[in-house]
């Protein structure tokens, strides 16, 4: 019989496959053969990578300037699945049907003036700006539900990873406020990706101990989720989010 892992994890790798960035690379150069088709050269290239890194030249504010960025994909996310768009959106990324009822819509649109909210107090900082504005995603992600979802908990799981890095960066510098802000949204991507689970059908949705590797996970109830990688960097984080096929303008 198949544990509950491997039947989620067959699923999830269906849905991924249905989405055309998803289907399987062999090799690193086919990976980034496959960026460049789904985002243009500008995306694999270096004028793209080159100005994301050098808004990270301070170790104590890189983070916060990621999430900019990070907070921006994530309205365009949440506004595309909803049909709504937003100002982050490329033109004609939005959903042209409902994919959700009308319950789990009232979720998306919560979540969409969380993360405007988050963007707005990251934004109020003075800190460098994100150096890009509107975001592409993968061909096919707001055709289906199934390949929304999987983009969706995609997403919050290197938001979440993100925000955790930037926790640990922060106090290491000694920037209480800085940790303590990524620390309350962590908490928020959180949510949502627990959330995004339950709307997916995962049993059950709050399906881990802990995020990070504090300590192993043992695969009993509520422990049973693939825990979240604790981006060392900004640009680790953002390379991440450029992996799922995201093209920034």
């Amino acid at each position: 019989m198949s544990s509950p892992d491997e039947v989620d994890g067959g699923r999830l790798d269906q849905i991924l496959k249905s989405v055309d960035f998803f289907k399987p690379v062999a090799t690193r150069r086919g990976f980034m053969q496959k960026l460049v088709m789904a985002g243009g050269a500008a995306v694999a290239g270096a004028s793209v990578v080159g100005r994301i890194t050098n808004v990270f030249a301070d170790t104590a504010t890189d983070f916060a300037t990621a999430a900019i960025g990070a907070e921006r994909i994530g309205i365009a996310f949440y506004g595309n699945a909803v049909g709504s768009g937003s100002p982050y959106s490329a033109t004609g990324d939005a959903a042209t049907m409902a994919l959700l009822n009308s319950s789990h819509r009232g979720y998306f649109r919560a979540a969409f003036n969380q993360e405007t909210s988050h963007l707005a107090t990251l934004s109020g900082l003075g800190l460098p700006d994100f150096p890009y504005h509107t975001f592409k995603f993968p061909a096919g992600t707001f055709t289906t539900k199934a390949s929304m979802l999987t983009m969706g908990a995609a997403l919050e799981s290197i938001f979440i990873g993100a925000y955790l890095g930037a926790v640990k960066q922060a106090a290491s510098l000694g920037n209480a406020f800085v940790a303590e802000a990524a620390a309350q949204i962590c908490g928020i991507e959180c949510e949502h990706r627990v959330l995004i689970n339950d709307i997916m059908g995962i049993d059950p949705p709050n399906d881990r101990f802990y995020e990070g590797d504090l300590v192993a996970a043992r695969g009993t109830l509520g422990d049973t989720g693939s825990r979240s990688t604790v981006y060392a960097t900004a640009a680790d984080a953002v390379a991440a989010l450029l992996a799922l096929g995201i093209s920034p303008s």
